[in-house]
């Protein structure tokens, strides 16, 4: 049995900073014995417990609100990042005017274009090679069809007999 005096020299432990010293605190914690001359010690040691545990939470805390703060940076630079850059004009200093102006021609410039581009879809004016409709290819010309028609009865009838070559002579 020691005695109030032998815990009192014992050195008291720091708070804990890592999770080995931890579980070496609650070590010592379940080593003391449960009577009066030591509750005082344990009262001390389970001090130092909340207060490591109260120092981890605050720790941990402050590491997710820092987390939550960086996401929210990096969404904002992929947002900026995503959205397009127009260029107004050369580099000078410009007034509000201006820039309201360079954007009014812009934005007519883009509508031109989008017109222009409607246009050529419905006259069918486009540059390249045109390609072939599904109506041409549905049914086939009458040319073909004879072609066709006639290979089927020259099949039909079988092999003909070989010819002689015919070589003709110029004059």
């Amino acid at each position: 049995v020691t005695t109030q005096s032998e815990y009192d020299a014992l050195p008291t432990p720091a708070t804990p900073k890592s999770g080995a010293d931890l579980a070496k605190l609650l070590d010592i914690i379940e080593h003391i014995p449960n009577d009066e001359a030591s509750s005082q010690r344990r009262d001390r040691l389970q001090q130092k417990v909340s207060h490591a545990a109260q120092t981890f939470l605050a720790k941990n805390a402050l590491l997710r609100d820092h987390n939550r703060f960086l996401t929210k940076i990096n969404n904002e630079s992929k947002t900026r990042q995503a959205t397009k850059s127009t260029i107004l004009g050369k580099a000078r200093v410009m007034t509000w005017e201006d820039l309201e102006k360079k954007r009014r021609e812009s934005a007519e410039k883009e509508a031109k274009k989008a017109a222009k581009e409607a246009r050529e879809a419905i006259t069918g004016k486009k540059r390249g090679r045109p390609r072939k409709s599904t109506t041409d290819i549905s049914e086939p010309k009458a040319k073909v069809a004879r072609i066709s028609e006639a290979q089927v009865a020259v099949s039909e009838a079988g092999p003909s007999e070989p010819r002689a070559k015919v070589v003709r002579r110029s004059k």
